[in-house]
């Protein structure tokens, strides 16, 4: 996606096994997602500048993108869709960008549940074993420390844009799948690599 004002000039790219790189989409202006159903054979895109969210069916012999139709729609000043993913039943939860707040949505795209957040710029959203884990970014807002209260929020709460939020929502998700480039596509390795697990400690935020 560019990084100036220009509309419509994103792109979603596919990357094959081989490490070949295929423009599937264009005319987007912030694309944001992808997320697929446990199946694999249907994908939802947002673009966030747009506020929408659209629906295609994944063709599972070559990866085209078929059937696009319109899933959702954010009105303005309602925030915008970000990072989303499918959970086991196959309701989209999507991070909602300025509202402050997670929404799911059913497979029909009716809306059936809204969590707000202690932070006004979710970013991405994950499900394990019945918790969501939730990105937050405070790019772009004023340092706040956590005994002051932000009157932006419901009821004063303190704002924790920036960290990584937790609920119990008795949801979970298909576990990630890795992305495999066969060995000697460009720019991997001739060898495998093994992965080292990061040794960073974290803190576990409850909404």
């Amino acid at each position: 996606m560019p990084y100036g004002p220009e509309r419509g000039a994103g792109r979603l790219h596919r990357v094959g096994h081989d490490g070949s790189v295929t423009t599937v989409l264009d005319g987007l202006t912030i694309p944001n997602g992808p997320a697929f159903t446990a199946d694999g054979t249907l994908m939802y895109l947002a673009d966030s500048a747009e506020g929408r969210i659209d629906r295609f069916r994944v063709d599972p012999e070559d990866g085209r993108l078929l059937d696009r139709t319109a899933f959702a729609a954010f009105a303005p000043g309602a925030g915008s869709p970000d990072g989303m993913t499918v959970d086991d039943d196959g309701q989209l939860w999507v991070a909602v960008w300025g509202a402050g707040a997670v929404h799911r949505y059913a497979p029909d795209g009716t809306l059936t549940a809204v969590l707000p957040l202690p932070a006004v710029q979710p970013t991405s959203p994950a499900l394990v074993n019945g918790t969501l884990f939730v990105a937050t970014a405070a790019i772009g807002l004023t340092p706040q420390p956590d005994d002051r209260p932000d009157e932006t929020r419901p009821g004063g709460a303190p704002r924790h844009d920036g960290r990584v939020l937790a609920a119990e929502v008795g949801a979970s998700a298909p576990p990630a799948r890795p992305a495999i480039l066969h060995p000697g596509a460009p720019g991997v390795p001739s060898t495998t690599i093994a992965a080292r697990p990061s040794g960073g400690a974290t803190r576990r935020e409850a909404l």
